[in-house]
């Protein structure tokens, strides 16, 4: 057999070397004759690959029909459950379709097409509508109904149109506020005079809104108009702007900031000969903690004596809020502050009115440093301070019990070696 092949390829290959392009038709009638003297060579190669079919159609179906079993398991379980499970699931559902059509609505009802037209409703119904939205802080519904009220230049009441510039101050919503200050120099609005072009929310929008120099300056501006306005609520309300704006500077510990309202106290102070913004300057600085806002804070306290009289005068109302944030080294500070400028009036208030705070905490040791301290000043406390501090010696053991109460309690180790 294997002879008949040597022969048959040694003459192929010859007949394909002398014949040229018969050689193909040559190819194929030795294939044929090979394929009748030998049929079994194909016949297995056939029934080979069959086997194979076979094989992997039976895994096919054994994974189909292990796939069946498994998803009927899976619907029997499933009907198998307690009825509770899915009704708790059906209600989920639904109440899930209802919020998403509750939330269409709303949308729907906000949108410019179908939304509230404001010119339908009279004074008294838009200013319930703002007012309810500015209460509970209904950002999105209140900025619908302001944009509504710019559209048709329909203003709610004066004391309403307040409330709303105020909560646009702390959106950051400046370009509304102007929107607004428009309107009303065409309308030649009584409140324009009042707050000096709505100065003080435009400025608090620009500082919340990250523009701390525009923010200054329209804050500047609107002081000065309003120093000479016979109406005191408009400066009240740049007042309070200043004062929030010294606040947060001093937290952020921004010195370029601080550098600019220098600047602007010293000058309103120099041209109005108002003293309010370096006061509240100091006071910030003088109550901070850090060692450079302090010294700024002395500066200054040395440097002006209208300022010496003002904190002189309001001694009291000084501690009484340095205590009311437990700042007890700021109220030290101002007594040695007091004691240097020989103010003794002023130090006896501040000496006072610390008895009175460790009094509140019975802090025994503490009354009795303040009590010495009035000896030897020559500045006793008054009759009732003095009942105030021999009760509180004579009952030592309760007011130490006391005491302990308001300590924490010390953690207890157990070295392992």
């Amino acid at each position: 057999m294997a002879m008949l092949t040597r022969l048959t390829t040694t003459t192929t290959t010859s007949a394909a070397v002398k014949g040229g392009s018969n050689s193909p038709r040559t190819l194929q009638k030795f294939q044929n004759c090979i394929a009748f003297l030998i049929p079994n060579l194909t016949q297995k190669k056939s029934t080979h690959v069959d086997a194979i079919d076979c094989f992997a159609n039976e895994l096919v179906l054994r994974k189909c029909k292990k796939w069946e079993e498994l998803k009927e398991n899976l619907y029997q379980s499933i009907s198998q459950k307690d009825s509770s499970v899915s009704c708790s699931v059906n209600f989920r559902e639904s109440m899930h379709i209802m919020s998403k059509a509750m939330k269409t609505d709303l949308e729907a009802l906000r949108s410019p097409k179908l939304g509230l037209d404001i010119r339908s409703l009279s004074q008294a119904q838009l200013d319930n509508l703002l007012i309810s939205t500015v209460e509970i802080k209904n950002k999105l519904d209140f900025l619908y109904l302001v944009q509504q009220s710019i559209r048709w230049q329909y203003l709610p009441s004066n004391e309403i149109l307040i409330s709303c510039l105020k909560y646009l101050s702390t959106l950051s919503a400046v370009e509304h506020i102007e929107s607004f200050l428009d309107i009303c120099k065409k309308q030649k609005h009584p409140l324009l005079a009042t707050y000096t072009d709505f100065a003080p929310f435009k400025a608090m929008a620009l500082w919340r809104h990250g523009t701390s120099d525009m923010a200054l300056i329209t804050l500047h501006q609107g002081y000065e108009s309003s120093i000479n306005s016979s109406n005191g609520s408009g400066k009240r309300m740049i007042r309070a702007a200043f004062r929030t704006i010294i606040e947060e500077t001093l937290i952020k510990k921004s010195d370029a900031v601080l550098v600019s309202l220098m600047e602007i106290a010293h000058s309103i102070y120099n041209k109005h000969n108002d003293i309010f913004v370096i006061a509240c300057v100091w006071k910030q600085c003088f109550a901070s903690e850090w060692f450079c806002d302090q010294k700024t804070a002395i500066d200054l306290f040395e440097s002006n004596v209208d300022l010496q009289q003002l904190v002189t005068r309001r001694s009291s109302s000084l501690v009484t809020s340095f205590l009311s944030h437990n700042n007890v080294d700021a109220v030290h500070r101002i007594i040695e502050l007091f004691l240097q400028y020989k103010e003794r009036t002023a130090c006896f208030n501040c000496l006072s009115l610390l008895f009175g705070y460790h009094y509140h905490l019975k802090d025994l040791r503490a009354c009795a440093e303040i009590v010495k301290s009035c000896n030897e000043l020559n500045m006793p406390l008054n009759e009732t301070q003095n009942e105030q501090f021999l009760n509180l010696f004579l009952n030592q053991d309760n007011t130490e019990k006391t005491c302990t109460t308001y300590r924490k309690p010390i953690k207890k180790f157990q070295y392992k070696f």
